[in-house]
């Protein structure tokens, strides 16, 4: 045996212990997609690779659902032109990674390529659910199939895993919240980014943060949703830039918390709200103190769309908050669609605000009272009549 052929004989005798790192789904046997795909992701070895199922195509089943990745193996899976109808849940773990084919963020029927759908009378808590930290979704949408599910299943759950990052993904018709992040007392579900994200018409909110910090969004949309755009639910240190809160049945932006986890210091810069419902963004510290405080709203844009009944809601509403800072914001509402004001803050428990350098045009009052604040509200430089 020649040189040549010895080191041959090596590679694939080292490739037969050791198993592969690179797998092919279609390649296994299986009575649907989903069954295939767990045994591609099983024959990963460890310390870990690639299923490739970008060869099965087209309408697929996940009969059982499976689980990409373990405790000791990270697993990137890679789905291609797929429709893949799953009866259980997909489950994320650590390090592991769920990738379509590279598609914008789509919107309704208008989708990429890469579709993970809730079957028909599934009933899922949620169609994927990270058990993970440091898990990546990208170009994937995530379909709840609403009219198929009663119920309050979640389309994209992350449940008290840390680091997550979704980019170019669309959650959609969830029959509950579109994506939910959940942490328990020691805040498991921070840190985790999210660009270039769509979520869309699902029956609670577009995106709710229970007890968990320091999130970065933007460039992301959340419209036509039954409840809210986004729920920050006793979450701090959230950033959202360049991002688009339109046509939710609820309010825009909700920001709410409680003494023993409060919801304070974000940061909202540069975002659109327009068509809300009710109010563009809410600040609710009144659950028995102070407890969503020091927000910074800066340079965004507010408009009344057609949806919001004139004159009843705030653009800006804030109660029993404080130290936040309201500054160069524009407002526009056109007739019968009109704020009742631009930004109305209020509440016995209200700590100075800083309110500056805004413009409003299109109050239920002729632009009277288009900023409404309490004895300590500092106002200045705003174009707008102001009441205190």
């Amino acid at each position: 045996m020649n040189t040549l052929s010895v080191l041959l004989f090596t590679i694939v005798l080292s490739a037969t212990c050791l198993g592969q790192s690179v797998t092919y789904a279609e390649k296994f046997q299986g009575k649907d997609a989903g069954e295939k795909i767990a045994q591609c992701i099983a024959a990963v070895t460890e310390p870990g690779g690639t299923c490739d199922a970008r060869n099965l195509s087209g309408e697929q089943r996940a009969a059982a659902g499976f689980t990409v990745g373990s405790a000791t193996k990270p697993v990137e899976l890679r789905l291609g032109s797929v429709t893949l109808l799953v009866s259980h849940s997909i489950l994320l773990l650590g390090k592991s990674s769920i990738s379509g084919m590279p598609s914008a963020s789509g919107i309704g029927s208008y989708q990429g390529a890469t579709v993970i759908k809730a079957a028909d009378a599934s009933s899922l808590a949620a169609v994927v659910q990270v058990e993970g930290p440091l898990a990546v979704i990208q170009d994937v949408t995530i379909d709840g199939n609403r009219q198929k599910n009663p119920g309050h299943g979640i389309g994209l759950l992350v449940n008290r895993q840390g680091r997550a990052a979704l980019t170019r993904v669309t959650i959609q018709y969830a029959p509950g919240d579109g994506i939910s992040f959940v942490s328990g007392a020691k805040q498991e579900a921070c840190c985790a980014k999210l660009d270039k994200v769509m979520s869309i018409q699902n029956g609670e909110s577009g995106l709710h943060i229970q007890n968990s910090n320091d999130f970065f969004i933007s460039m992301s949309e959340f419209e036509d949703n039954a409840w809210n755009g986004v729920d920050l639910d006793g979450a701090s240190g959230i950033r959202i830039e360049h991002s688009d809160f339109g046509g939710n049945h609820a309010d825009g932006l909700l920001i709410h918390g409680t003494p023993a986890i409060p919801a304070n210091h974000g940061i909202f810069v540069g975002n659109q709200f327009g068509n809300n419902y009710q109010a563009d963004f809410e600040i609710n510290g009144s659950a028995g103190n102070s407890a969503s405080v020091a927000h910074m709203i800066s340079s965004n844009e507010f408009l009344s769309g057609i949806y919001r009944a004139g004159g009843k809601y705030d653009a800006i509403h804030i109660v029993d908050s404080g130290y936040n800072v309201i500054n160069a914001n524009s407002f526009f509402a056109g007739p019968g669609h009109e704020y009742t004001a631009c930004v109305n803050i209020s509440g016995k428990r209200e700590h100075a605000d800083q309110v500056s350098n805004n413009l409003c045009q299109g109050t239920a009052g002729g632009n009277k009272n288009s900023f409404v604040g309490v004895s300590n509200t500092v106002f200045n430089g705003n174009q707008g009549e102001t009441r205190q």
